[in-house]
Formats: C-alpha cells, sequence, structure tokens
C-alpha cells in the first residue's frame, strides 16, 4: 500500500491507502498483495478490451519497435492513415477526417476550437458562444471543464472559466420530460443569446457519471438537431464516455434505440483504444474541412502528439479487434443482461433510487428516501464511503456527486470490459447487491 506521504507521486486523494497494481486479465485487477479486483467500470470507463489483450500490447510494441514519435505538423504515417481510414468507416456519413489526441479533454477543446474556426471561415465571426447542458461532463481542461454543467467546479476554478450558455439535459429520474421540452428550451437559450453569435451546441449523447448514464427521451436527437439546423448551430457529440461500443453500438449518437442525432463533429476517447495507449480522436465532416482549404488553408491547432504512431496504432489495433471478435455485438448481447440484472437486484433495494442506461454503461443511484427521491446530505460523503466498502469486497466502481441539485446526490457507475460475458456480469451485479446491502443495513 502506498499512503500519503509515502513515494513521491502526486497522490489524489491524500486520505486513502493505495494498492500497488501488479497485473490484469480479463475483467480482473490484481494488487501486489495478490487481491483480486473485479474492475466493474473499466476503471474509469475506459478499459473497453479487458485487461492483459496481448494482441493490442504487441501491435503497440510493434509500432513502437518501428518509430516511437514524430511530430504530426511534419509526418503522417502508416498507422494514423489505417487508424483514421478504419475509424471514418464506422462513422455518420459525411464525417470522413479524424485527427488523434492524447485525452477526451484536448479532444473536446479541439472540437469546439474547429467550430469557432469554421464559423470565422464563413466570416460569422460574432459565433462565439457555446450551448451546453446541466449536469454534463466535457473534461478537465479549462474550456472543456468550463462547459462541464458542474457547479461545484466553479468553487475551486471559478476565476479561469469562461461563461457558457447551458440548458438542461434528460434526466428522467429527477424530471421526466419529452425531447419537445428540451428542444423548446435549446430554442429559446439560442434566441435570448442571439443566434447569430451562437457556435454549438456540446452533449453528450448518453450522460456519464454527471447523471448516471441517463438516455435521452424518444426523438431527442431529432429534436435537437431540427433546432441547431435552424439557428446555423453546430452539434458536437461527445462520445468520449459513452462512444466506441460501450452502448453496444459503436456511436451513441446513431443507436438504433435511441435515434439518429446527425453530429457536425464526434469527440471519442477512452475505450478507443481499450485504455493500452492514452488516445482520444475528433471526428470531422469532409465538406466543413473543404471550406476551410478554401479559406485559411488550416486547421489552427495542434499539440505535441498529434497524431503520433503509437496512439493511432492502439486505436487501430483495438478496431481490428473488436471487428474480429464481434467485441460491439457483445456489449449489446450481455449489456442487455447486465440491464436486467441491475434493475431485478438492486431497485428493490430501499436506498437504491434508480438504476438507468444502456449496454455495458448504467448508474446506479442511491437515496436517502426512496419515495420523495430525497438526495443524501453531501456532508455524510455517502457515495465514497461506498466505493471503498466495495473497493475493500474486491468490487471497482466509478462515483458522482451532486448530480440531485448541484450539491447533493451520491451515484455509482457500473461498466465492466465490452468482452465480459454473461456469468461475469451477472457475477458483478451480484457482488455489488452484496455489497449495497451490508454497507446500508
Amino acid at each position: 500500500m502506498i499512503r500519503y506521504p509515502d513515494g513521491n507521486v502526486l497522490l489524489r486523494n491524500l486520505d486513502r491507502s493505495f494498492p500497488v497494481v501488479s497485473h490484469g486479465e480479463g475483467v480482473y485487477l490484481y494488487d501486489t498483495d495478490g487481491k483480486r479486483y473485479f474492475d466493474g467500470s473499466s476503471g474509469a470507463l475506459v478499459a473497453s478490451l479487458g485487461h492483459g489483450n496481448k494482441v493490442v500490447a504487441e501491435a503497440v510494441g510493434a509500432q513502437l519497435a518501428r518509430v516511437a514519435y514524430v511530430n504530426g505538423m511534419q509526418f503522417t504515417s502508416q498507422a494514423a492513415e489505417d487508424a483514421a481510414k478504419k475509424l471514418c468507416a464506422l462513422a455518420p456519413k459525411g464525417l470522413a477526417r479524424a485527427a488523434f489526441l492524447g485525452s477526451g479533454s484536448e479532444a473536446v477543446e479541439a472540437a469546439l476550437k474547429f467550430a469557432r474556426q469554421l464559423c470565422v471561415e464563413r466570416a460569422e465571426g460574432d459565433r462565439g458562444k457555446i450551448v451546453a447542458r446541466t449536469p454534463g461532463y466535457h473534461g478537465n481542461t479549462l474550456f472543456a471543464l468550463s462547459a462541464s454543467g458542474r457547479p461545484h467546479y466553479k468553487k475551486w476554478f471559478g476565476p479561469f472559466l469562461s461563461e457558457v450558455l447551458t440548458i438542461s439535459a434528460p434526466y428522467a429520474y429527477r424530471g421526466d420530460y419529452g425531447a419537445d421540452h428540451y428542444a423548446a428550451e435549446l430554442d429559446a437559450r439560442i434566441k435570448a443569446a442571439g443566434p447569430e453569435t451562437v457556435c454549438a451546441f456540446i452533449f453528450e449523447p448518453v450522460i456519464g457519471s454527471s447523471a448516471g448514464a441517463a438516455t435521452p427521451p424518444k426523438g431527442y436527437f431529432e429534436a435537437v438537431r431540427e433546432v441547431c439546423t435552424k439557428h446555423g448551430v453546430l452539434i458536437i457529440a461527445d462520445e468520449v464516455l459513452c462512444g466506441a461500443g460501450r452502448t453496444g453500438s459503436f456511436f451513441a449518437s446513431s443507436h438504433p434505440d435511441l435515434g439518429a442525432l446527425a453530429p457536425d463533429i464526434i469527440v471519442l476517447g477512452k475505450g478507443l483504444s481499450g485504455g493500452y495507449v492514452p488516445t482520444s480522436a475528433v471526428i470531422v465532416r469532409e465538406d466543413h474541412l473543404a471550406e476551410m482549404k478554401k479559406g485559411s488553408g488550416y486547421f489552427m491547432h495542434a499539440q505535441t502528439y498529434l497524431h503520433a504512431p503509437s496512439m493511432a496504432a492502439s486505436v487501430l489495433a483495438t478496431l481490428d479487434y473488436m471487428q474480429k471478435h464481434d467485441v460491439v455485438g457483445n456489449a449489446a448481447r450481455v449489456g442487455k443482461v447486465l440491464q436486467s440484472e441491475l434493475r431485478e437486484r438492486m431497485l428493490p433495494l430501499s436506498k437504491v433510487g434508480n438504476v438507468a442506461g444502456i449496454g455495458m454503461l448504467a448508474g446506479v443511484e442511491f437515496v436517502a428516501d426512496k419515495a420523495a427521491k430525497t438526495p443524501f446530505a453531501r456532508k455524510e460523503k455517502v457515495v465514497e464511503r461506498f466505493v471503498q466498502a466495495a473497493f475493500d469486497a474486491g468490487l471497482i466502481v466509478w462515483p458522482n456527486t451532486g448530480h440531485a441539485d448541484g450539491t447533493n446526490g451520491d451515484l455509482v457507475m457500473v461498466g465492466p470490459p465490452l468482452i465480459a460475458s454473461e456469468p461475469e456480469v451477472k457475477a458483478l451485479v451480484s457482488l455489488l447487491a452484496d455489497v449495497t446491502k451490508k454497507f446500508f443495513s
């Protein structure tokens, strides 16, 4: 165990002991004391192919042996070309150019900059405002953090953050409204700001931990698309968490059970590389890039590891593996079992208020009063203590707080690797239910 002030690593939690991980295999992680953990949330919803996938690891190693790094402003690589081709072949029609970066936050920043630059290329320089949803999350770099609908960030970083326009996110457990309601809210917000000043609307097609895998109401994608098209506002689908097969469809924004969004820009990360190399992607429309070609001739964004061959190799190997082993299909099939088991085993429990999600992505929300949907007081730190209790029992889940009212609220995210089997997800839910009963007793 490592605990501050041991060692020299800047640990995020200065009051917690950290086991030292030894290795991983499939859905399990092992520490150096030999303890086994079921990775019930794929870490931070990242390890989509599970742990110890030698096919991906060897592909990345082979690329590193050829060349580790080149400047993306000077070279492309076969790995980047092949990964972009395979990724864009999966994307909705017209989205045909991909950029590879190092994290979801970086990709969100790049996507927002692309949207803004496109407005300038069109001589619409007044379009500088962004619409985002609350609750929501788009990353930890400063503008991505500004667009994240979590009020408590302002306490710590308020002077650094930019103003963004916000609307409500669909969160049926705490406000069950139809698509027309949210489309009308978006329309009114754009009109109030002045349509000629609004650049883009960014949102998660399936919300991550900010609202416990809440899915949109029927017709939501089509309704917000109509509003944005009417006002000339670009749509950025943030699929860093919910994309790359997590929902049982490669893109959540085109999941057959959710609708067809037709975004202008898609952002991916986390499971895109299976967690084997930190990698994210921005996918943009070919016709939008053609406008930049006729104008400035550049996309005004570059980072040190833009299109790094090792990152691209991890994406290519992950996509190849997913295709060969029908990983997304497995996520759809086994995901139905996961969703069913969670609702059957968890909803009857007295302190479980809601279970939401789709595919291999779910949220379980805890409440003090089930009938009134009253959240626990934040001072009780319920989810922090719950996650530690689960960890002690050999189960990893991902926490969130503040979703109920901006301060209070406790939930955990469940999202095992997409390669998990039906018996494994049943074992996961059984362990989660046992921990929950014991914890709240």
